[in-house]
């Protein structure tokens, strides 16, 4: 347990949290000051509280902001977030605490370690990709998917994080690199260490990538090292070993950036696991819905593009077959009473009646001089329908888009406001919707 007196707080950069990043527990330390946040009633984060010292990292260097817990008495007050503001960390909590008050501070232990192991392995990664024979700089790199309240689970592809290259690397560069890295993490791990340099020990240090409202003279500059292979500055937690890293995959495929920059994707530790598992169920997922090995699935999806691509030909074909034939039939009916419609109840798709339109319309030509034409349809497994309105007059199509709204209110479109084709969609088109239509079309046309 460790206990601390009111006094001013600790610098960003001598934190407890980056002094010892392996502190997730039974920390206590003790209430500066809490301050109102201003924003909606209803937002979770109602007031910023700074400690003496914290042992929960503020978002910075490329690295999420650590949530956690401040307990005090019988409290167990959720921290979200913490933000660097100068040199000092802001924990956004949704209750107030009284300055003075004693609160001993907690750790999402699975997110800091994770977090750990992302930066650490981007750190060494960007060593090796500096070092000969590539030579190649890291211009800069975003973490992967970060688990917050709104976000529970990661995606597949969040499991991914990305530095900047000055170029691509080809497959053999990141076959060696793989095997450089994990070399460094299972087979020679390196130390991590953390050098705290005063303003007056800054000495060759770069420090053109420090934030330019993080005050150096005021401040503490800190440099991760990883043994003699890499040495910068960095704010971030970081792990002691190259080999609690775990292991780093690199992915094949990288995408272009910037003119003739590229993002090299990666992910470390426990990201390689859960990304193994994920693929795998996937991968099961395919065998059985294919019902083959996983040597066999290529060939399955190429073989299952083809019969969808014949297929999908083979519908258009009939489309435009059966179109060409209802068109015929409306146009027989126009010509006879200057009015006519089309139900369609099942596969009723707006493509179809598209096509029936421009059927219709090419055989119309110039006669009759007078016409209305109502083209509906509906796709049972998904509730939802299409309307066209076709009439040389704006006014009629209007009177007959108003009418059809009030039998079905969900339906929403526009166009045709001098003439030609009006255009709406019925997100739910029930049953009793659809007879509704019905009588109406039957009556009125």
């Amino acid at each position: 347990m460790v206990t601390e007196s009111l006094t001013r707080p600790t610098t960003v950069g001598a934190l407890a949290c980056q002094r010892n990043s392996f502190l997730f527990n039974g920390f206590k330390t003790t209430v500066i000051s809490c301050e109102p946040v201003k924003g909606k009633p209803k937002d979770p984060v109602k007031y910023l509280v700074e400690l003496h010292d914290t042992i929960l990292f503020p978002e910075g260097g490329g690295q999420p902001s650590d949530s956690g817990y401040l307990k005090c008495s019988n409290d167990r007050i959720p921290v979200s977030y913490v933000s660097r503001v100068g040199l000092h960390a802001k924990h956004h909590v949704g209750q107030y605490i009284d300055p003075g008050t004693t609160v001993e501070v907690e750790v999402d232990q699975s997110k800091r370690v994770d977090y750990m192991q992302q930066h650490t392995g981007q750190h060494l990664l960007s060593a090796i990709l500096e070092s000969e024979p590539y030579k190649l700089d890291t211009l800069s790199w975003s973490m992967g998917g970060v688990i917050s309240a709104k976000k529970p689970t990661l995606e597949i592809n969040d499991y991914f994080n990305y530095i900047e290259l000055p170029r691509k690397l080809t497959s053999q560069e990141i076959e060696q690199v793989s095997h450089k890295v994990n070399e460094l993490i299972s087979i020679n791990p390196q130390q991590i260490s953390v050098i705290e340099r005063t303003p007056e020990a800054h000495g060759d240090v770069q420090t053109s990538k420090i934030p330019d409202d993080y005050d150096l003279e005021k401040g503490v500059l800190r440099t991760i090292h990883i043994g003699e292979i890499d040495s910068n500055p960095c704010c971030g937690t970081h792990l002691q070993r190259t080999n609690q890293i775990g292991s780093i995959l690199i992915s094949p495929n990288q995408t272009n950036i910037r003119g003739s920059n590229s993002r090299l994707y990666f992910m470390c530790g426990n990201r390689v696991v859960n990304y193994g598992m994920a693929v795998n169920k996937l991968v099961g997922t395919a065998k059985s819905s294919l019902s083959c090995l996983e040597s066999e699935i290529p060939e399955k999806i190429d073989r299952q593009r083809d019969l969808i691509q014949k297929s999908s030909k083979r519908e258009q074909f009939w489309i435009k077959e059966l179109a060409s034939y209802e068109s015929d039939r409306l146009l027989a009916k126009v010509k006879e009473a200057g009015k006519a419609f089309l139900l369609k109840d099942e596969y009723g798709t707006l493509e179809f009646l598209l096509q029936v339109f421009k059927e219709f319309t090419n055989k119309l030509g110039k006669t009759p001089n007078e016409y209305q034409l109502v083209l509906c349809g509906r796709e049972k497994s998904t509730e939802s329908g299409s309307v066209l309105i076709v009439s040389e007059s704006g006014e009629k199509i209007s009177t007959i888009a108003a009418s059809l709204s009030g039998v079905v209110p969900t339906l929403k479109g526009g166009g045709g406001k001098k003439g030609g084709k009006w255009q709406g969609k019925i997100v739910k088109f029930t049953e009793n919707d659809w007879k509704s239509v019905k009588n109406y079309l039957e009556t009125e046309f």
